[in-house]
C-alpha cells in the first residue's frame, strides 16, 4: 500500500513538472499572445466586472480586486511582455500586480506592490479554447482567481491552482488610445491656466536642456513661455519657442503624477497630445499614451508649480487657454462702452452703488436706468485680457484679495494695473459671456442668482449657472417726438446726457406734416443729436402707400439721417395680413429706390398676428413696441417681441429732462443688427 501512495505521489509530481515546463515553452514559443498596451481584464463570470484596485489606492499593498466596469483608471492596466513573461502595471496608481510576499500556498492574496522586479510580479498568460486568458504567476505557478467564483463588487483575487476554471479566465480588452480632431489652428501661442490666467505654461529657468522641467509662472511675455502647437492625424505637437524642444511625458510613463518636461524631438506617443474643447470653452490638453491629462499640481497657482500628467479630475486646475500670439493684441469682443447685462433678468445690469466715484464703492446689479454708472469701457489690454472702467468714476472692477476659498467680493478702484483688475471674457455662443478674474480664475457672479436691485455681485467658483453668464451689449437710448411733446427744450435735454438718437414724426398720410418737425430737425442737427423719421400711416391700400410714401420723400427732402425713414403701422385693424404686407412693401420699394434705409415700426402683437415677417426684406429695420405695465422703465425680457428686431419701445411714459410730460422711449441694440449705421451714436 505505501509503495502505491509513494508512486502516486512520484507521478503526479513529474506530471506537475512536465505541466509547468510546457506552460513555460508555450509562454516562450508564443512571444504575442497579447500585444502590448493598456488594457481592462474581465471576468469571464460576470463580463460587467473587472480587474480594479480598492479606493483607487496609491498604496503598495492596496488589494485587487474585482468591481463593476467605471471607466476609471484602477481599473485599467499596462501589460509588458519582456523575456517570456509579462508584468501588469496599474495605471491609476503605477504600482505591479504582486503575489503578496510571493508565496507559494493556495489562496495567497494578490495586490499592488512597487516595482521590484521579482518573481512575483512576472506573470505568464496562455489563451484558453474558449478565447479567454488564464494569467498564472512565475513565483507559484498558480493562478489568477476570483475567490469561490463571487460576482459582487470587491470580491477577492487570489492565487490558485490552474484547472481551468470558469473564475480563472479573463479577457483582456485593450483600451484604444484617445485620438482627437484639430480644435485649434497651428501656430504660436501662450497657454494660460485657468486656475489663474495670468499663471502660463513655463520652461524652468528658460533652460534649452532636454528634460528641463515644465511648471508654470507669472506671464512675462519671454520665448520660454510660448509654444508652437502644430496637428496631424488627431495629435497635436507642442513645441516650446526658446528651446525647440517638446512637452513630453518623462519616459512614457503613464502612472498619475507622471512629470512633463521638455524632450528633444523622438515622434514618439510621450510627445503627442490630444487638445480638446470644454463645455465652458476652455482646453483640456490629453496624452496620447493612456489619456490622461496636463495638469497644475495641487491646483496651485504659484510661481514654479509643477505641471504633470494626472487622471480626469474635470477641474480647473487640467483647463488650459490657448492665447495667439499673432493675435495679442485683438479681444474676443471690439474695445468699447457696453452694459454688462444679467442672463437672468436683461433689465438687470452691472451697477455701482449709489454711483459713486470712490475707490471701494461696491458693484451691485440694478435695473437699467441709463445711468453712467451701468457703462464701463471695456478694453483688451493683451493676452486676451481687459480692464473693464466704469464711465462715471473711470475707476476699474476689482476683485478683493481678501474672501474665502469660494468666493471674493468685486468693487471699484483706481486702476493700476493689478492682476485682480484684470478679466478674461470667454464666449459661452448664444449671446452669452462668462468673465473671469485673472487673479483667482474665479467666475463674475450674481450672489445667489437674486434679481433685485441691489444685489451684490462678487466672483465665485464656477458653477454654469445663469448667475454666472452675461450679455455685454452696446445699448443706445432715445426717444421719439412729435407735436404731442410740445416744444422741447433741445439744451436741457442734450445736456443730460440722457439720450443717444431720437426719431421724429415728420407727418400723418398723405396731407398732414408734423407742426414740431422742421423745428425738431434743425435742433437735433444743432446739438449733433443722430435721428430716425417716420410717417404715421393711414393707408388702407397699396395705391395709398403709394400716395403716401411719395409724400414723404417730399416732406424729408434734403435732410440727412443716421437711422432709417420708418412706415408707422398702427391703424390698420380692419385690415389682414396679406393686405398690411403689400401696403408696406409698397412704402419699402419706394423709400428704398429714393436712397434712404427703410423701417417699419408696430406693436408686438401687429408684428405677431398681422403684418407677414418672413416677407420682410433682409435690409428692413424693426422697431416693436412693447410696455408690458407701462411705468416708463424698463420692463424685463417677457415683454420682448421674441422674433428679430432691432428698436424696442419699451414705454410710452417715459420722461426725460427737457421735454415736457411723457414720451415714448427706446432702445437700439447694435449687437442684434448690422444693418444700422450707429457710428454717430456715442454712447
Amino acid at each position: 500500500m505505501k509503495k502505491v501512495v509513494i508512486l502516486s505521489v512520484f507521478f503526479f509530481m513529474v506530471l506537475n513538472v512536465i505541466f509547468i515546463q510546457k506552460l513555460e515553452a508555450a509562454v516562450d514559443e508564443n512571444e504575442l499572445v497579447i500585444e502590448n498596451g493598456i488594457y481592462e481584464i474581465e471576468a469571464k463570470i460576470d463580463n460587467g466586472k473587472v480587474l480594479d484596485i480598492s479606493g483607487a489606492s496609491t498604496l503598495s499593498k492596496a488589494n485587487v480586486q474585482i468591481w463593476e466596469r467605471s471607466n476609471v483608471y484602477q481599473q485599467r492596466f499596462e501589460i509588458i511582455y519582456k523575456e517570456g513573461y509579462y508584468t501588469i502595471k496599474n495605471i491609476n496608481s503605477g504600482k505591479m500586480i504582486d503575489v503578496d510576499g510571493a508565496k507559494k500556498e493556495e489562496g495567497t492574496n494578490v495586490q499592488q506592490y512597487i516595482s521590484n522586479s521579482t518573481d512575483a510580479q512576472k506573470w505568464y498568460i496562455t489563451k484558453t479554447q474558449d478565447e479567454y486568458v488564464i494569467i498564472t504567476s512565475k513565483c507559484n505557478s498558480l493562478a489568477i482567481t476570483i475567490s469561490e467564483a463571487k460576482k459582487d463588487n470587491g470580491a477577492n483575487i487570489e492565487v490558485r491552482k490552474n484547472l481551468n476554471l470558469e473564475n480563472q479566465k479573463f479577457k483582456l480588452k485593450k483600451v484604444q488610445k484617445i485620438k482627437g480632431s484639430q480644435e485649434l489652428e497651428d501656430g504660436l501661442y501662450t497657454i494660460a491656466s485657468v486656475l489663474n490666467p495670468n499663471m502660463v505654461i513655463d520652461i524652468s529657468e528658460a533652460s534649452t536642456l532636454s528634460r528641463a522641467n515644465v511648471q508654470i509662472w507669472e506671464y512675462v511675455n519671454v520665448p520660454q513661455q510660448k509654444f508652437y502647437i502644430k496637428y496631424e492625424n488627431g495629435y497635436y505637437t507642442i513645441r516650446n519657442l526658446n528651446s525647440g524642444k517638446m512637452l513630453d511625458v518623462t519616459n512614457g510613463e503613464i502612472a498619475k503624477g507622471t512629470n512633463v518636461q521638455q524632450y528633444i524631438s523622438n515622434s514618439t506617443d510621450a510627445q503627442k497630445w490630444v487638445i480638446s474643447r470644454t463645455e465652458e470653452g476652455y482646453y483640456n490638453i490629453i496624452s496620447k499614451l493612456s489619456g490622461i491629462y496636463l495638469d497644475v499640481a495641487g491646483g496651485k497657482t504659484e510661481n514654479g508649480t509643477n505641471v504633470q500628467i494626472n487622471i480626469e479630475t474635470k477641474t480647473d486646475k487640467q483647463k488650459f487657454i490657448f492665447i495667439k500670439i499673432d493675435d495679442d493684441n485683438i479681444g474676443i469682443i471690439n474695445d468699447g462702452v457696453y452694459e454688462i447685462v444679467s442672463s437672468i433678468e436683461s433689465n438687470m445690469i452691472l451697477d455701482v452703488s449709489g454711483g459713486s466715484s470712490e475707490d471701494g464703492a461696491n458693484v451691485q446689479i440694478w435695473e437699467d436706468a441709463n445711468e453712467k454708472q451701468q457703462k464701463y469701457e471695456i478694453t483688451h489690454v493683451g493676452r486676451g485680457l481687459y480692464k473693464i472702467i466704469c464711465k462715471r468714476s473711470g475707476k476699474a472692477l476689482t476683485v478683493a484679495k481678501t474672501g474665502t476659498s469660494y468666493s471674493s467680493n468685486v468693487y471699484q478702484s483706481t486702476y493700476i494695473e493689478n492682476t485682480n483688475q484684470l478679466w478674461r471674457i470667454v464666449d459661452l455662443k448664444e449671446g452669452y459671456y462668462s468673465i473671469i478674474s485673472a487673479y483667482n480664475g474665479k467666475y463674475l457672479d450674481i450672489q445667489n442668482g437674486r434679481t433685485s436691485n441691489g444685489t451684490n455681485v462678487r466672483v465665485y467658483t464656477s458653477n454654469s449657472s445663469n448667475s454666472q453668464k452675461f450679455s455685454i451689449e452696446q445699448r443706445a437710448y432715445g426717444i421719439d417726438v412729435s407735436h404731442w411733446q410740445g416744444t422741447i427744450d433741445f439744451k436741457v435735454l442734450s445736456d443730460s446726457k440722457k439720450i443717444d438718437f431720437m426719431i421724429l414724426r415728420a407727418g400723418q398720410g398723405t396731407t398732414i406734416k408734423d407742426r414740431q418737425f422742421e423745428r425738431n430737425y434743425s435742433e437735433t442737427k444743432k446739438y449733433n443729436i443722430p435721428i430716425g423719421v417716420y410717417l404715421y400711416s393711414t393707408a388702407q391700400n397699396v395705391e395709398d402707400a403709394k400716395l403716401e410714401a411719395n409724400y414723404l420723400v417730399n416732406l424729408i427732402k434734403g435732410k440727412k439721417f443716421e437711422l432709417p425713414v420708418f412706415y408707422d403701422i398702427e391703424a390698420h385693424e380692419s385690415l389682414n395680413k396679406e393686405k398690411i404686407t403689400q401696403i408696406f412693401l409698397q412704402f419699402y420699394n419706394i423709400i428704398k429706390k429714393s436712397g434712404y434705409t427703410t423701417g417699419i415700426y408696430a406693436s408686438k402683437y401687429y408684428f405677431m398676428d398681422k403684418i407677414d415677417v418672413k416677407k420682410l426684406p433682409e435690409d428692413v429695420t424693426i422697431w416693436v413696441a412693447s410696455y408690458g405695465k407701462n411705468t416708463g422703465t424698463i420692463p424685463n425680457d417677457v415683454y420682448k417681441y421674441n422674433g428679430k428686431f432691432n428698436i424696442w419701445q419699451y414705454t410710452s411714459t417715459g420722461t426725460i429732462e427737457g421735454v415736457k410730460g411723457n414720451v415714448d422711449c427706446d432702445i437700439i441694440y447694435t449687437d442684434k443688427s448690422k444693418k444700422l449705421d450707429l457710428t454717430n451714436i456715442q454712447i
